[in-house]
């Protein structure tokens, strides 16, 4: 969080792992929240004020349609991706 002008902004400004989340916009993540849950899917959006959209993919079994989750970065305590070519 930064102080802008008195006021509390929450823009992510020097969450290194948001600006690093960034690069992997479009790319298949899987995320392990602060409250151990984990969230698999393609990384949609990451705003400047630290909000993450992932679209997680549909299932048979049990069904479950596409769906996107939204998060706040500072939610996020790790993510992992695939290599490309790999």
């Amino acid at each position: 969080m930064n102080l802008l002008n008195g006021e509390l902004s929450l823009s992510f400004g020097m969450d290194s792992l948001c600006r690093y989340l960034r690069r992997y916009v479009g790319q298949d993540v899987t995320f392990r929240t602060r409250s151990g849950d984990i969230i698999e899917g393609r990384l949609r959006r990451v705003t400047h004020d630290g909000i993450v959209s992932i679209l997680e993919s549909a299932m048979v079994s049990p069904f479950m349609e596409e769906q996107v989750t939204v998060i706040r970065c500072e939610d996020i305590e790790s993510f992992s991706f695939n290599l490309p070519g790999v």
